[in-house]
């Protein structure tokens, strides 16, 4: 800042240089202080933008520990789940065996009822024709006794009817006298 003035020639400097100088600082200063007003302002917008980056890190940082937590969590989890996967992947296998045993048994039971239906439908069927036979013998039977009785009958009823000829003749006098004698009796009987 250096400046030379000239002189006036009643001792003092030119008023022209002076106001000059007071201009061309005033200017100068006013460039400067726009320029550092400008370098100012882009300075507090820069740290605006770096205080949000600041706090958007301080976001992200917080998300990403919430995040390596969960992660870590998710983690154990997995664990968790291979394990109980291969837990049960282990006793899948053995329920398998135990389906296929199963499973073998259902089908030798099944041969066995289908065997004991056939042996149930063969006896059935015998039993069956074994009974229309018996039922045959009970008509043939039935038939000779029916035959039989209808004889028998026919005999009786011959003999009955020769009974009653044989009593529609009986000559009954002989009762009737027995039982007088025997009235006279129970009277000979009360008197004495």
């Amino acid at each position: 800042m250096s400046n030379t003035f000239k002189t006036c020639l009643f001792g003092g400097f030119d008023k022209e240089d002076v106001i000059s100088y007071i201009e061309k600082t005033a200017r100068e200063n006013r460039e400067r202080t726009q320029e550092l007003t400008d370098a100012n302002e882009a300075l507090q917008r820069e740290n605006d933008a770096m205080r949000q980056e600041l706090e958007s890190l301080r976001l992200t940082a917080a998300n990403a520990q919430e995040t390596a937590e969960k992660y870590e969590a998710l983690r154990q989890r997995v664990d968790e789940l291979v394990l109980r996967a291969e837990t049960l992947e282990k006793e899948n296998g053995e329920l398998r065996v135990q389906a296929d045993e199963y499973r073998s048994m259902k089908d030798h039971i099944a041969e066995i009822e289908i065997s004991a239906h056939r042996r149930t439908q063969e006896f059935r069927a015998a039993a069956i024709a074994k009974l229309h036979d018996t039922v045959a013998q009970q008509r043939t039977w039935f038939s000779q006794r029916r035959a039989q009785v209808a004889d028998l009958y026919e005999g009786v009823l011959s003999r009955l009817r020769e009974a009653q000829e044989s009593l529609g003749q009986l000559n009954t006098d002989g009762f009737d006298a027995m039982a007088q004698d025997l009235d006279e009796l129970d009277r000979k009987l009360d008197e004495e």
